[in-house]
This record gives structure tokens, sequence and C-alpha cells, in this order.
């Protein structure tokens, strides 16, 4: 008994699931062929197919080359309007995530006046922008929203115009605004899944809201939210390409303009394609990898 014991604390343990993996291995020789990433590899075949003739056929060449700057562009549409998303859904779903409470007092009546009035703008916002499409929101950002913008600066400032209402500016606020309902949903469900019993523990020792929220909450709640998080952000690269309604040079634009010209669709669009596939893909993986990070911290 005392050699086994002292063997048992001499060595580690095997991994149960590694055993079970290996033992399934021995059993089914073939396992893998069921479980392989088939659908990567013929992403990957087809890719490699794609670039090889770009970078072989003039044809192909020429339209990447068109489509060179709109790719510049469409990425900094994509980040920019996410983390304006972010940050708008971020404040937008922490003033959601608690529904107004009467209050004793004159600064609590204070404090439950802005409460209540902060939380009735939020879920306006949300429901209004939520029940629009994006194209919509787009059209109306471009052609009210900065217009109006603009004679009101020029009418108190005399500034000319701050920019125009057709460009990656005004896109870029329209997809934020747009994103940031949504992901204020994200945020708000996250928030709301943390136990009660731990906002009140972190309270009864002193802590304020904001110290809470920082410190207890958000951090956990974030862990929860990154695949629905990382989802919104492939959502943000494809639907970036909706800007070109505007008539701005992204990558859905260029193509457009350059197939309607030279009449080559087959090759432009397919080019198109696999440069949304590149990019939508390789923020899976980051996404993934952040997942990855987040699990491993954890343990």
């Amino acid at each position: 008994m005392e050699q086994s014991s002292d063997l048992t604390r001499g060595s580690a343990l095997p991994d149960i699931k590694q055993v079970q993996q290996e033992a399934r291995t021995r059993a089914v020789p073939y396992a893998w062929l069921y479980t392989f990433p088939w659908w990567a590899l013929i992403l990957a075949v087809v890719g490699i197919w794609v670039f090889a003739s770009i970078a072989a056929d003039d044809l192909y060449s020429s339209i990447f080359d068109d489509l060179r700057e709109g790719i510049a562009l469409t990425l900094r549409v994509s980040f920019l309007a996410y983390g304006l998303a972010l940050v708008i859904g971020l404040m937008v779903g922490i003033i959601r995530s608690s529904l107004p409470k009467p209050r004793t007092g004159i600064g609590g009546n204070i404090i439950g006046f802005f409460h209540v009035l902060l939380y009735n703008l939020a879920t306006l916002f949300v429901e209004i922008v939520r029940g629009l499409p994006i194209l919509i929101v787009l059209l109306i950002a471009a052609f009210i929203i900065v217009p109006a913008i603009n004679d009101q600066v020029q009418a108190i400032w005399g500034i000319p115009r701050l920019w125009r209402g057709s460009s990656w500016q005004t896109a870029t606020l329209a997809l934020g605004l747009a994103y940031g309902a949504f992901l204020s949903e994200v945020f708000r469900a996250g928030i709301q899944s943390i136990g009660k019993g731990q906002v009140e523990a972190a309270r009864s020792l002193g802590m304020t809201y904001v110290q809470t929220m920082r410190y207890v909450v958000l951090p956990q709640a974030v862990r929860r939210i990154v695949p629905p998080l990382g989802n919104d952000f492939i959502a943000m690269i494809k639907d970036s390409s909706l800007v070109a309604i505007l008539a701005i040079p992204d990558i859905a634009h260029i193509a457009k303009t350059t197939s309607g010209s030279n009449f080559q669709y087959v090759p432009t669009y397919l080019t198109v394609a696999v440069l949304y596939l590149t990019m939508t893909i390789l923020g899976s993986l980051l996404v993934r990898l952040v997942e990855t990070l987040l699990q491993t911290r954890e343990r």
C-alpha cells in the first residue's frame, strides 16, 4: 500500500480524455477521416487556385490591382465601425442591464430620474435601430443625419461642412450605430448572466457600482460573450459591402464599376468572393484564438 501510494504521488495520473482518444484511434484507425475539416481543404485549394491565377493571368492581375484600394477601405470601415459598435454596445448594454427602481432621499430620486431617462432613451435607440435594415440606416445617415449636422455646424460655427454624406466616415458612423444596437443586447445578456450573489458580495465589501462592474461583472461577462462578439465581427466585414450604395470605393463598388466597364463578370466576382472569404476566415481564426487564450487563462 505504501509503495502504491508513493507511486501515485510520484507520477502524474494519465489524462482520461487522452487515454480514451488513443483507445478510439486503435479501435478505428481511420476515424480521423470523419473529423478532418474537409471544408477547409476545399476552400484552401480554391483559394490557392484563384491566387495562382491572379499571379499568372494578366486579366486576374489587373482585376486584383483594381480591387486593392477597396480592400484597404473595407478593412478600415469594418474595424473602425466595429470599435465604435463595441463602445456603444457596452454603454447601452450596461444601462439596460438593470431595470429602474424607486429610490429614497433627494439624491436617490435624482439618480433614479436619470436612470429612468437613460434606460428609456437606450431602449428607444435599440428598438428603432434593430427594427431597421442596415441599408436603410446607411441611407438615413448619409442623406438625413449628416446633412442636418452639417447645416447646424455651418449655422453655429460657420464651418461649411464636416464631411460629405456619401463618405467612408458616414458609412463608419452608420455601421457603428447599427451594430451598436445589436451588440448592446449581447452585452446586456452577458451582464445579466452573472449571478446576483457575486454583485451583492462585491457591494458588501464596499465596492461602488462602477468598481463592481469593472472588476467583478464585466471580466466574467466578456469571457462568456466572446463567441457572439466574434460572429458579429465577421458579419460586420460582410455587411461593409453595403457601403457600395453610397458610391464609396470599397471592394463591392469597385467590382461593380469594373465589371460594368469590361464585362468580365466571372473573374471579377470570383476574385471578390475569394477576397471576402479570406477576410472572414482569417477573422474566424482570430476569434477562435481569442477564445482559446481566454479558456487557457481560466484554467
